[in-house]
């Protein structure tokens, strides 16, 4: 916890002292060193306050996109037994596999090519692709956890597919489609790589944003100290407001042996 939380409390740090306060050679961190200067700046800066809304944007999109799409595969891949569905598992796992950088140029030549290039659509685009299959791939286990019985008891009732779906499978995988759907974001949230290569001004993502403060020369250290506290606050929060459904949907859809 100490080596994972020091360069995080150091980032605050940094993001509330002035720089002089902590490269002398003694550290001057009193209370009365303490200001919101560079927050203020940045939260007022219309260079920095695009990249964020741009982040918001690509990352609710690529959740909901994923969620509302993965959750209805993974339920259909998890109660029908079709020809070729262990082979459609196993594939989608094999794009996981597949790193980043191999794809990156390829991806620049395609969204350029029709016309996505730096907005926020081909982001989406990119990033549902990359993500869905992950997403679909974890919701499978939650819905097999879910005894057939109680769907079969809902089709008794006068239930079809799309409410017994609706009404009693998602309710009860609640729990793991919480812990995918942060995770989902997270990862759409604070990616770098992609961003970077797939996009230069209009859409830039808060993290490019963030790594910009690194001059050729020189680096901002307050500056991109605040910008990585700020980004790093949706996060937290989102993760603390639902550690509970987290920390369960991890537990529950553990893959049995």
């Amino acid at each position: 916890m100490v080596f994972f939380l020091a360069p995080f409390i150091w980032m605050i740090a940094y993001s509330l002292y002035p720089s002089a306060a902590l490269q002398g050679s003694t550290l001057d961190m009193g209370f009365a060193n303490i200001t919101f200067d560079s927050y203020s700046r940045l939260l007022s800066d219309s260079s920095f306050l695009v990249p964020m809304a741009n982040s918001a944007i690509v990352g609710l999109s690529t959740t909901i996109i994923c969620m509302t799409i993965g959750a209805a595969s993974a339920y259909a891949i998890a109660r029908f037994k079709f020809r070729g569905r262990q082979p459609l598992l196993l594939s989608m796992m094999t794009v996981q596999a597949i790193p980043v950088i191999v794809l990156a140029v390829p991806l620049f030549i395609l969204l350029r090519s029709v016309g996505l290039y730096d907005q926020l659509f081909g982001l989406i685009i990119t990033y549902t692709a990359f993500i869905l299959p992950l997403v679909i791939w974890m919701l499978v286990g939650f819905f097999e956890d879910i005894p057939p019985s109680l769907e079969r008891a809902a089709r008794i009732d006068g239930c079809n597919r799309l409410q017994i779906m609706y009404k009693i499978a998602f309710p009860l995988a609640a729990p793991g489609m919480a812990a995918t759907a942060i995770l989902a974001f997270i990862t759409s949230w604070s990616d770098f790589f992609l961003a970077k290569v797939l996009t230069i001004s209009t859409a830039t993502t808060l993290p490019v944003r963030t790594a910009a403060f690194q001059g050729l020369f020189a680096m901002d250290y307050t500056s991109a100290a605040t910008a990585g506290v700020i980004t790093a606050v949706p996060v937290l929060i989102l993760t603390l407001i639902a550690q509970k459904w987290i920390i369960s949907g991890l537990t529950e859809g553990a893959v049995k042996g």
